[in-house]
């Protein structure tokens, strides 16, 4: 039986000394998966597929061969990441065909070792009409959207890793409302290359983790250049774990921007940002959000649902009666913004390069809400506002969630941590930092 307390990279190590198998491993996680109160995380598991690579992993532990960062790490990804021989279901009908080939990032999971389980629920298309997943905090709540399988199964404890997507706040919102550890890294980290593509000017992958130790273990692994994908950044990547294990070398100066849309926040949302930025003191500074943020929320908007009706157009799905109403609307209202209106928007997700690139000179990152408070109910048939994630996703830049705050009804919220483009280990080594200074014994 795998230690819950262990890190991902304690648990290889125990499995490198003997004192746990991958087959163990994995055969916990599917008999979590089987539990009576299962939350509806998994679109497609496959069992065999997963037993027999434990074994071919527990054979090479046996052999004294090479073992990866994620040696028998079981992993649930996406059910937009095409894994072949599993259906790609991308959350709707129109989809399902059986795929021929690995995204990228899965040929990188296994080449570090990793056992893929299966694929988790995600909204429909990636976009906004809800899964059938349920909160593991409490069923009666939404576990958010789009990467909502993955966030759910995480936190239930089904499988210590997942991977999700991002295109407005479908990896940071989920994590924040089902109270578990998640990074979005810089734009470009991560390579796109067999994942259903939506928006690719805004589309970025994450991942999910139950400890902050764990991200950045996954993060490097995933962190390989891909000349197939046009955002994939071709020079050395940072190095997550060595950012993770590092002691900044002065206590960083972290900043708190007043938001537009900040009279969204929940009433415990703003009194655990008010009990932070009283604990830290000295190191935090609170700054009026620049003009230019008021324009941010629409541009994303824009260049987001342009190029998704592009997209629908070219797989001949615009309009298609088997599309959830809230997609079609969404499509219809991306047809018409005009290629005028559509530039205008990419101009000023471009200007935001050189705002942030200055910025960071002064700050080591930035404190935002992850949402606006608790997960909505289910029955509000919606998985919960993305604006808090909107212009850092759309800049690009690394963001974490740190599961540190609760809300009136017990249910998590996370605080959002962003850092500088392309400097995704100072960020988390500014968030371990940060997490020992909050609390005595950090994270974990």
């Amino acid at each position: 039986m795998p230690d819950s307390t262990q890190t991902v990279a304690e648990t290889v190590v125990a499995i490198a000394d003997g004192q746990l198998t991958t087959r163990q491993w994995t055969e916990h996680c599917l008999s979590q998966i089987d539990s009576p109160d299962a939350i509806g995380a998994w679109s497609y598991i496959d069992r065999d597929r997963a037993l027999e690579r434990a074994d071919a992993m527990d054979w090479l532990r046996k052999d004294g061969s090479a073992m990866g960062a994620l040696h028998g790490c079981p992993i649930g990804l996406k059910d937009i990441i095409e894994v072949k021989g599993m259906p790609h279901g991308c959350g709707s009908p129109l989809m399902g065909q059986v795929s021929e080939r690995n995204a990228a990032l899965v040929d990188a999971l296994e080449a570090a070792g990793a056992v893929i389980l299966g694929k988790t629920e995600t909204t429909e298309f990636a976009a906004l009409h809800p899964a059938r997943t349920k909160n593991p905090h409490s069923l009666e709540h939404s576990p958010g959207g789009s990467s909502a399988g993955s966030a759910a199964a995480v936190a239930a404890g089904e499988v210590p890793i997942a991977i999700g997507s991002q295109t407005n706040g479908s990896v940071i919102r989920p994590a924040s409302y089902c109270g578990v550890y998640a990074m979005k890294p810089s734009a470009g980290i991560i390579s796109r290359t067999g994942v259903f593509e939506q928006s690719p000017t805004l589309d970025q992958m994450g991942v999910f983790a139950a400890s902050l130790a764990d991200i950045a273990s996954i993060v490097d692994v995933l962190s390989v250049h891909d000349s197939r994908d046009p955002h994939s950044i071709a020079a050395p990547r940072p190095n997550c774990v060595e950012g993770y294990l590092s002691d900044p070398p002065m206590q960083p100066n972290l900043a708190i921007f007043t938001l537009p849309y900040q009279d969204l926040q929940e009433h415990a949302c703003t009194e655990g940002f008010r009990e932070i930025a009283e604990a830290l003191e000295g190191r935090i500074e609170v700054l009026e959000a620049p003009p230019v943020f008021d324009q941010l929320i629409e541009s994303q908007r824009i260049i987001h649902l342009k190029e998704a009706a592009a997209a629908f157009e070219t797989m001949g799905l615009f309009g298609h009666d088997q599309l959830s109403e809230t997609l079609r609307s969404m499509l219809t209202q991306g047809a018409a913004y005009s290629e005028d209106q559509y530039q205008e928007a990419l101009d000023i997700k471009h200007s935001l390069t050189a705002f942030f690139d200055n910025f960071f000179e002064d700050f080591d990152a930035i404190l935002s809400p992850s949402a606006s408070g608790e997960a909505p109910l289910l029955n509000e048939g919606h998985t919960g506002n993305p604006i808090f994630c909107t212009v850092w996703t759309l800049a690009g830049l690394p963001t974490l969630n740190l599961p540190i705050l609760q809300g009136e009804h017990g249910l998590p919220i996370g605080v959002q941590l962003i850092g500088r483009m392309r400097d995704d280990a100072r960020l988390l080594r500014t968030a371990h930092w940060l997490t020992n200074e909050l609390f005595d014994e950090g994270e974990g």
